[in-house]
């Protein structure tokens, strides 16, 4: 359906987007993930035709739309902010731009009470945008952008501005519009709950470059670089190469575990799983909070066993989300079970198995 081939823009001397490709399938919902800056509204930009590409080639439908107008590329677009014309009623607002696309697919007014309805404002088709909420205001948008029927749907960040409760419920609600029109869609964001809980695949952005294409899952799970392991959820970093001996250090009483290999962090040794490649030396090894167990006392009965002291903790009612300081230094984050009682400055143990440390 869509396929963006060695996209490059430049302004001036600044590289915004430095040959992008990547292709998106009938139906498929994706995100560009990346801090601001890094060029993904860019992209989107080119892709519906709104800045024109230094170099690259953009193709609709097998169609090379590069330079067609952005009128006739049939791409429905909602902006960071909403960009409804505010002296037009919610119903004109879709009507109008059903003419504007020439949508002859059914009758106009109908298909803005259809349009409506799916986003939960039937009944609000007479009231001006300044009269919806700020919720309202982007199933609006949303509507709009989808009643003439586009082949492909962008997302510009359509969720900027909400609140943590509202946005939770707009990706919700923009993912199973998606699933019911079947619409294809590429959406641009820098909040990482948004890319993992909507999208089906995920392009990971970082000054104009592609880091790393793939599912949730596996930008989580197998993070090729650590651009991708520390930008696409929370972790604990550790630096080192393999230890000389195979043995834990005396002072720290750990346990060595047969099945890993032993990794010289400062002066603290992290075991990881034997498969992990380590002919390049120094590494870094990255682990998930959600893999780090938490006990109130410290304990050296398993390998990668810690006592850490508590510099931060936060109640986050299911779970309480914990920074540690581990004996050299090293702050550790992890989530607890929220019902221990635990406050800074307690001493506590930490541990977590070899085959859950990522290493890159």
């Amino acid at each position: 359906m869509l396929e963006v081939s060695g996209l490059t823009k430049t302004y001036g001397s600044l590289l915004a987007v430095d040959d992008l490709s990547f292709k998106l399938e009938q139906g498929e919902f994706a995100t560009l993930l990346g801090p601001s800056g890094c060029g993904k509204s860019t992209t989107l930009h080119a892709i519906a035709g709104l800045r024109d590409a230094t170099d690259g080639t953009v193709y609709l439908r097998g169609e090379d739309v590069t330079d067609v107008p952005t009128n006739e590329r049939n791409i429905g677009f909602v902006f960071q902010h909403s960009a409804l014309f505010p002296h037009m009623t919610a119903h004109e607002n879709i009507t109008y731009g059903l003419k504007m696309q020439e949508f002859e697919g059914r009758d106009h007014d109908e298909q803005a009470e259809r349009f409506l309805e799916m986003v939960e404002l039937d009944g609000h088709g007479d009231h001006k945008p300044t009269e919806l909420s700020g919720g309202q205001q982007r199933r609006l948008s949303l509507a709009r952008a989808l009643a003439y029927e586009p082949d492909i749907l962008l997302l510009d960040e359509p969720l900027t501005g909400l609140d943590r409760v509202l946005r939770e419920t707009m990706r919700n609600e923009i993912k199973k519009i998606q699933r019911e029109v079947d619409v294809t869609t590429l959406h641009v964001t820098h909040d990482q709950a948004e890319a993992l809980s909507m999208s089906d695949r995920v392009i990971v952005m970082n000054e104009g470059k592609k880091e790393q294409e793939g599912t949730p899952k596996e930008l989580y799970r197998d993070p090729e670089t650590e651009f991708v392991a520390e930008f696409v959820g929370k972790s604990t970093k550790f630096t080192g190469a393999p230890a000389q001996s195979s043995r834990g250090l005396e002072g720290d009483g750990q346990v060595m575990a047969s099945d890993a290999t032993p990794i010289s962090v400062g002066d603290l040794q992290v075991h990881v799983d034997t498969s992990a490649d380590f002919e390049d030396g120094q590494r870094s090894l990255y682990v998930r909070p959600e893999e780090i167990t938490v006990l109130e006392s410290p304990t050296a009965q398993s390998a990668n066993s810690f006592s850490a002291t508590i510099t931060h903790i936060e109640y986050l009612g299911h779970r309480n989300e914990i920074e540690a300081t581990l004996e050299d230094g090293t702050v550790v984050t992890a989530y607890g079970d929220a019902s221990i009682d635990l406050e800074d400055g307690d001493e506590i143990g930490i541990e977590f198995d070899p085959a859950d440390v990522i290493v890159l």
